[in-house]
């Protein structure tokens, strides 16, 4: 301390140096803060690994924000209009707005009942805003001067400008809080001191410190990305001046006490640091290790409190350093004009209240335990996140976000969003069927108002997206085919009756009759061939002609009249035919059809079994599946390339049919002209050689005709033996006709029980229609593998209903995703519901770690200062009673008495911390006086610590408790809950816990062996007296 003292000036210089330096180049970490904004939850919390799914399937850039239209006597048309225009220049300039993805009813008219409300009065406009660094104040200006025509109230709000309004109240509280603490500060030492020097130069040395940490901080938080929050400076001021202005007024306390003494300034500043300098040595230990225990906190914001370990070591250099400084160089005058150089005077109510604990110390304990106790038992925790609700109407955007919770419900402002990423792309029926579950499965949960996803885009479902409904249609389709099969059947059974009585025997009857009449015609003609020669040889054989040509004329008349016949029977087969092609032709489609209806059924069926639980054990739904199965397999054989063979086939036979028509009729023309022939040998046989050439010429053709029909009928034979085959073959089909007409009933039968199942299965043609694209749009990213679905609360968003809400899907959403294609996907919950819940569960692990790791290392402290076992104890149970009471007390206050859900969710946790780094300091500055007496008994020595420094405790938590008072008028809720909690713990510990307990605790052994031992001598008394 001597050399400090000796190198005071080159000391001063390096603080003043280096207090310039840092807040010359000190950036400005409120604009840090509204550009970064501040992390409720870790990485690996639910709702941040869904916003970073979110930003993989939303593209554009930025946040979510309204703009909230209010007219209270409704919004007329003329007004809607003019709002209309208004958005349609706001959207014109969107490029410099940053404005994106606006939602409004005029440019999305079927969103019109989801953005205006049902009374009229409030119009909603969603939008994603991109800052492009720049500040929420000037984006508001830009979109100020576009709004500035609408014709009725407009609010700005959403994240970015809630945010916003935030940080400047909160700015707004600790520039308020900060004045005041710097007011108070003033006005109580210049009290206590009875000096204008004290006051300023306590405050300049805390001001040197809090300077140069604030200076320190800002860069960690521009550069190395320490966590930072609206609480971070305010936590800073509070904690340097308070505490900073305690140890001031101990050093200055300790240094008059000195120099009343007689000391010179040197040597009272030497005593100073012996005595009280160690004291706060301990103190600011215990600080340091209470604050440096939120680096084990999950929480972000609770990791921002580590900027006081930076504080209170800057503040003990300062302490160390800078302190003795202006001691040195002020000496007597820094109590002027004050003439008491005395120092601080004894506490009567601490002694007389010490003194009364260790004299009767049972009583005391006894009710002090009755009073804390149940406190401590029955304590539970009520926490708020609604940041919103601590705004109050006091902001635009807190007041437009209350105005749509009370059109819309709060849900619908602030809704929750479940994303579920996977690695393959989810736009294909399974994966939409499992989306579809999950759908249904979360607007069961009672907390859960409405669901939107891609299979469900407007909240409800597509009936033609379910076999339900699909299967309406599938019936009666099966139906229909049935009675087509059936008709088909029919008429393949007549087809079949025709060609099983046709006699093909004749027909090979006429080859062989035409084959004998090719005979017959080449033995006439030899013998025309004769009779022309007898001609030209005499007239001697006249009869004999005679007789021959009647015999020829009467063969000639009988094969005309069989030809004629022949070729009539030959036109109706022919007719017949082409009438059973009619029917087989019309079959053969139909069961392409059954068979095509067949395959797109045994999808929905596979579909039925995925969504049906108990489909393995039904023996219906089993039943169903063979059916359907064994179908598709019997007319698996049938296909278009089966169906063209068949076609070729018939289409042969009804050609041989033409080619046989044809020959007849060439042969019936021969025989006519043959006839012509006899009738001019039989008027004259002078003209006989003639005649008789030209019957031998025709007779030569119609033999070749004969020949060519002798040909044509041996195809048509076998054609029709082929007919014959499929004659039989027809059989074959009617039976498999008849069993699938069986099957389709049956499956009908079995699919009318699942009218009734509401399983997703999506036609391969709406996947591609262009609606249903708008819908995989607006759900899903572009690579289709990220899907989101939007889910409306019942509850307020931050209310206790709301988060249990939030468990529960999330937990449905994870089970849903279990043994599905799925199973593999990520999942998560993103807004401010789920934030909210993932900060509860960090909040609730923070508050029990750090809880053990503070008393841990308090009482480690505790045990090498003091140099005992139990009194640290029974400090540590005084430190953690005072801060149940004050939870206690702030649960009635704000809860019971003022009506709200919960206290601010930070005010628990960092109550904790300062309640029980403050009150283990001013225990230390109790227990290092009562080990200054080891002459004294305990009792004796605690009662006089007691009245020594009862006066400097209470001062310091005068001080400090006023320096939290100050947060009051900030006009944030968990400023004025945290002031209220604090004063609270403060002032058990002043009045009750440490002049009361502590010494009574301390004084409890003897008592207790006091009482025994005089029972015991009584019994012993009454003992002899019985003897």
């Amino acid at each position: 301390m001597r050399k400090i003292i000796k190198g005071r000036w080159a000391i001063f210089a390096i603080w003043l140096i280096a207090t310039i330096v840092l807040t010359v180049i000190q950036p400005d970490i409120n604009a840090i803060l509204r550009q970064k904004g501040q992390q409720g939850a870790n990485s690996e919390s639910p709702s941040v690994i869904a916003d970073n799914i979110l930003k993989k399937l939303d593209t554009a850039k930025g946040t979510n924000d309204l703009i909230v239209f209010y007219d209270k006597d409704k919004i007329s048309e003329d007004e809607m209009n003019k709002i209309g225009d208004v958005l349609k220049v706001i959207s014109d300039s969107s490029q410099e707005l940053g404005v994106t993805d606006m939602i409004d009813p005029f440019s999305m008219p079927d969103a019109k009942s989801s953005l205006v409300s049902k009374d009229g009065t409030t119009l909603l406009v969603s939008y994603k805003l991109d800052k492009k660094s720049r500040e929420v104040d000037e984006i508001k200006k830009e979109l100020d001067s576009k709004l500035s025509k609408v014709p009725v109230e407009y609010y700005l709000s959403g994240e970015d400008f809630i945010n916003n309004d935030y940080l400047k109240a909160s700015q707004s509280g600790v520039e308020k809080s900060a004045a005041l603490t710097v007011i108070f500060i003033l006005v109580v030492l210049i009290i206590a001191f009875r000096s204008v020097v004290t006051p300023l130069i306590s405050l300049v040395a805390v001001a040197f410190s809090y300077l140069c940490s604030m200076g320190i901080a800002a860069q960690l938080i521009d550069k190395a990305g320490f966590p930072i929050t609206s609480l971070t400076q305010m936590l800073l001021v509070l904690i340097l001046f308070g505490i900073g202005t305690d140890y001031n007024i101990l050093l200055f306390n300790r240094f008059r006490e000195e120099l009343s003494h007689g000391h010179s300034i040197e040597e009272a500043i030497v005593n100073t640091y012996k005595t009280a300098g160690k004291t706060i040595a301990y103190s600011i230990l215990t600080v340091f290790i209470a604050f440096l225990a939120l680096v084990f906190a999950e929480s972000p914001i609770y990791k921002s409190g580590v900027v006081v370990v930076i504080g209170v070591t800057i503040l003990l250099l300062e302490i160390l350093t800078l302190t003795p400084f202006i001691m040195k160089v002020l000496g007597q005058k820094l109590f002027w004009p004050s003439k008491n150089v005395g120092g601080h005077k004894e506490n009567k109510f601490w002694g007389k209240t010490s003194s009364f604990a260790t004299k009767h110390p049972i009583l005391p304990v006894i009710i002090i335990l009755l009073i804390i106790g149940p406190m401590v038992y029955l304590h539970e925790e009520k926490l708020n996140f609604d940041t919103i609700g601590e705004l109050g109407n006091k902001y635009p955007s807190s007041k437009g976000i209350n105005l749509v919770a009370d059109h819309f419900g709060k849900g619908q402002a602030m809704p929750a969003t479940v994303v579920i990423e996977n690695s393959k792309a989810l736009d294909n029926n399974e994966s939409l069927a499992v989306v579809d579950n999950i759908t249904e499965r979360l607007k069961s949960i009672k907390g859960v108002k409405q669901v939107s996803s891609v299979t469900q885009p407007l909240g409800t479902q597509i009936d033609d997206f379910y076999v339900d409904s699909q299967m309406g249609a599938v019936t009666d389709g099966i139906s229909k085919t049935q009675n087509g099969v059936d008709q088909i059947n029919d008429g393949l059974k007549l087809a079949q009756e025709k060609l099983g009585s046709a006699d093909f025997s004749q027909v090979s009857q006429m080859v062989d009759g035409t084959a004998k009449l090719q005979d017959g015609m080449a033995a006439l003609t030899n013998g025309l061939k004769q009779i022309q020669a007898g001609i030209d040889d005499g007239a001697n054989n006249s009869q004999t002609i005679s007789n021959g040509m009647a015999a020829i004329e009467t063969n000639l008349s009988k094969m005309s009249s069989g030809v004629a016949m022949l070729a009539d029977n030959y036109g109706k087969m022919e007719a017949g035919y082409k009438e059973m092609g009619t029917h087989y032709q019309d079959a053969a489609q139909a069961l392409l059809g059954v068979k095509s209806a067949l395959s797109q059924m045994q999808l929905m069926v596979a579909a039925l079994g995925n969504s049906y639980a108990d489909s393995e054990s039904d023996a219906n739904y089993q039943a169903l599946k063979q059916t359907i199965n064994q179908l598709s397999s019997s007319l698996s054989p049938i296909t278009p390339d089966g169906i063209k063979a068949l076609n070729e086939n018939y289409n042969a036979v009804t050609a041989g049919f033409g080619t046989a028509n044809k020959n007849l009729a060439t042969m019936g023309s021969g025989l006519s002209q043959m006839a012509d022939g006899l009738k001019k040998l039989e008027s004259g046989l002078g003209k006989a050689s003639s005649g008789i050439g030209t019957i031998v010429t025709n007779m030569n053709n119609v033999s070749a005709g004969l020949g060519q029909m002798e040909s044509g009928q041996e195809q048509l034979v076998a054609g029709l033996n082929g007919f014959s085959t499929f004659g039989q073959k027809l059989s074959d089909v009617n039976d498999g006709l008849k069993q699938i007409s069986d099957g389709l009933g049956q499956t009908n039968g079995f699919l009318t029980q699942f009218k009734t199942n509401k399983t997703f299965f999506i036609p391969k043609e709406a996947l591609t229609d262009k609606n249903f694209k708008k819908s995989l749009d607006a759900f899903m990213s572009n690579d289709r593998k990220v899907t989101k679905m939007t889910i409306v609360l019942k509850a307020d968003p931050y209310s206790k209903e709301a988060l249990s809400t939030i468990n529960k899907i999330n937990s449905t959403v994870s089970d849903g995703l279990k043994g599905t294609s799925l199973s593999k996907a990520k999942s998560g919950v993103s807004g401010p519901s789920s934030t909210t819940n993932d900060m509860n569960n960090i909040l609730s692990r923070d508050l029990n770690k750090t809880t053990a790791i503070v008393i841990i290392g308090v009482l480690l402290v505790l045990f090498f200062v003091i140099r005992s076992f139990w009194i640290p104890v029974f400090i540590t149970g005084s430190l953690v009673g005072a801060y149940y009471t004050a939870m206690f007390m702030i649960n009635y206050i704000f809860i019971d008495l003022l009506g709200y859900e919960g206290i601010s969710s930070f005010v628990p946790f960092f109550s904790f911390i300062i309640i029980v780094a403050l009150g283990v300091d001013y225990s230390i500055f109790l227990m290092m006086r009562f080990k200054e007496y080891p002459q004294l008994s305990q009792k004796e020595a605690i009662v006089l610590a007691s009245r020594q420094t009862g006066g400097v405790i209470i001062s310091a938590v005068i001080i400090l408790g006023g320096t939290f008072a100050t947060l009051m008028p900030s006009g944030i809720l968990l400023l004025f809950e945290l002031a209220i909690a604090v004063i609270t713990g403060l002032v058990v510990l002043c009045f009750i816990l440490l002049p009361v307990f502590l010494p009574a605790m301390i004084a409890l052994p003897d008592a207790l062996r006091n009482l025994f031992s005089r029972k015991k001598a009584d019994g012993l008394n009454l003992e002899e007296k019985v003897i």
